[in-house]
């Protein structure tokens, strides 16, 4: 089989293996990516079993794409608790610390995750990384208002700002559905996840971060022909 066959089964089995873990669950939130995406096709598949469940999502896309198959899908403003999130991510380490945001979701991603009861991250194998940044920038979500002051302070730590431009489409940055635009932020290699996440966050103007530390569950990481699932130590 092939690399890009080989993926896509890995996606597949992931999101296979993460319906297990929303049986009970009677709101599910929902994050945004390809695996996601996966995901949610598996369910519109199984859409009988899923009928009478409540659905919130982290973005726009997503929220479509539930709809178009029935689901029920609320506004995360009008709960209190989410039972089970299930979400992507762009790369894991072995602490189970995520890079996430390649979509642009990454603000309200976080939201869900943290006010979920359990949250489960599904993966391929590829996006496994000994450390993190070995793959991927560090997105982070900054208010317009703030883009050049920020921009100029990450400039000055060395951590080379981009701000993201799409590959086609509208002209312009890449604005996120909360109406922050996109810095890719690439620090030095092999830097501690805890530490520059607290050093963004600090920042005026950096809304949010996509560096998600301790908030992983469970990781679940598809392989062509198996599936491994990575649990948070307490």
């Amino acid at each position: 089989m092939n690399s890009i066959n080989a993926v896509s089964s890995a996606k597949l089995n992931a999101a296979k293996k993460a319906v297990e873990y929303i049986t009970d669950a009677e709101i599910i939130g929902v994050g945004t990516g390809s695996t996601v995406e996966v995901f949610i096709n598996i369910l519109g598949e199984l859409k009988s079993e899923w009928r009478d469940r409540v659905f919130t999502a982290s973005s726009i896309d997503t929220i479509l794409k539930l709809g178009s198959l029935g689901f029920k899908v609320i506004h995360p403003a009008s709960i209190e608790k989410i039972n089970v999130y299930v979400d992507g991510a762009d790369e894991v380490d072995h602490n189970l610390n995520m890079i996430k945001g390649g979509g642009a979701a990454l603000t309200l991603e976080k939201i869900l995750t943290y006010y979920s009861e359990k949250r489960v991250f599904i993966v391929d194998f590829t996006k496994l990384v000994d450390y993190l940044g070995e793959k991927h920038p560090v997105p982070v979500d900054v208010q317009p208002y703030a883009l050049k002051f920020v921009c100029s302070y990450l400039t000055r730590r060395g951590y080379n700002p981009k701000i993201r431009y799409p590959v086609k489409g509208k002209y312009g940055p890449v604005v996120s559905d909360i109406g922050g635009v996109i810095v890719d932020v690439q620090p030095p290699k092999k830097f501690n996840p805890l530490e520059l996440e607290r050093e963004l966050s600090s920042l005026p103007g950096i809304i949010e971060t996509g560096l998600f530390v301790g908030l992983a569950d469970y990781v679940v990481v598809g392989y062509e022909n198996k599936v491994e699932v990575f649990k948070r130590k307490t």
